[in-house]
């Protein structure tokens, strides 16, 4: 996000808009039997932080093993943040977003998501919901193990180990407050823990009445009536640096699937064919009603 950090706060003679829209996040959600249940603004997302944990001895050689096994002492600390789970947390864009989506998708989540919504402290429905990987992260701040590197050759001792643990930050924690969690469950004062980069807090925006006119003009010409509303992303986007920047960001892309199938960022990461072709129309139907010629008719746009 370099080049997105450079425009959003050092070249704002060229970013500096009312408003930004986003084609990363946002989007229609598919339900069990195959038809869609609700569309998504993204408002609001956590903030994303990578945490280095690293394990450092002086090694040897492999035929003289060590008690303080680099490699085996970064693997218990990774169990133990594997067990390690933070506090269901919540906001009006969570509880909104679910009980807009709960009844339309049905079954146990859907249920857990119209209960959470009645009652964030219902302990039943933040366990159905944690324990759904579509959700869990709407719900709680997530940390997980995702790249591992460890030792130098295959005869010697590993002098380092190191694990990146991504985290996925719920407004209204701090990093600080993450990194002390991690060392407190890890409990290894032997380990270094060290946050990569510079991590972005951005702030909610606001659902824009002419933005989500022409929004609703584009995903009712594919699905009319389907409810539209506001969420938080559990991942993060370069709309977090244009809305720390002052420039105001809904995400809206015209992607419909199941959460499911998304493998976002994985090798088999895909969409479906229709929502392709259909994110053509779907753009220029918001782009045209949001950039056209202004006119004074009766119902239109000022």
């Amino acid at each position: 996000m370099l080049t997105t950090r450079m425009l959003a706060y050092d070249r704002k003679d060229l970013t500096d808009a009312e408003f930004a829209l986003n084609s990363d996040a946002g989007g229609g959600e598919i339900g069990p039997g195959g038809a869609p249940v609700a569309y998504g603004v993204q408002a609001a997302e956590k903030t994303f932080a990578t945490f280095d944990i690293t394990v450092r001895n002086q090694g040897g050689h492999s035929s003289r093993p060590r008690k303080d096994n680099a490699i085996y002492q970064l693997a218990h600390a990774l169990q133990k943040i594997e067990a390690h789970t933070f506090p269901a947390m919540w906001n009006e864009i969570t509880l909104a977003s679910f009980a807009q989506t709960g009844p339309a998708l049905g079954g146990e989540i859907g249920e857990a998501m119209v209960e959470f919504a009645k009652n964030p402290k219902n302990r039943k429905a933040q366990k159905i919901l944690a324990g759904d990987p579509a959700f869990v992260g709407q719900t709680r701040t997530t940390c997980v193990a995702t790249m591992a590197s460890a030792g130098h050759a295959e005869n010697a001792l590993p002098q380092t180990a190191t694990a990146a643990i991504n985290c996925r930050i719920f407004p209204g924690m701090s990093v600080e407050d993450v990194q002390a969690a991690l060392a407190n469950a890890v409990g290894d004062p032997a380990l270094e823990i060290a946050v990569r980069g510079e991590p972005t807090v951005s702030p909610v925006s606001d659902m824009r009445a002419d933005v989500t006119a022409a929004l609703a003009k584009a995903v009712h010409a594919r699905y009319p009536g389907l409810p539209i509303g506001a969420y938080q992303e559990s991942g993060g986007t370069d709309g977090m640096h244009f809305r720390k920047g002052g420039v105001p960001t809904l995400a809206m892309s015209p992607i419909f699937m199941k959460s499911g199938d998304m493998f976002a960022h994985g090798l088999n990461e895909r969409i479906p064919v229709a929502s392709f072709y259909d994110g053509l129309d779907h753009w220029m139907i918001i782009m045209k009603d949001l950039a056209g010629p202004e006119s004074d008719g009766p119902g239109q746009k000022p």
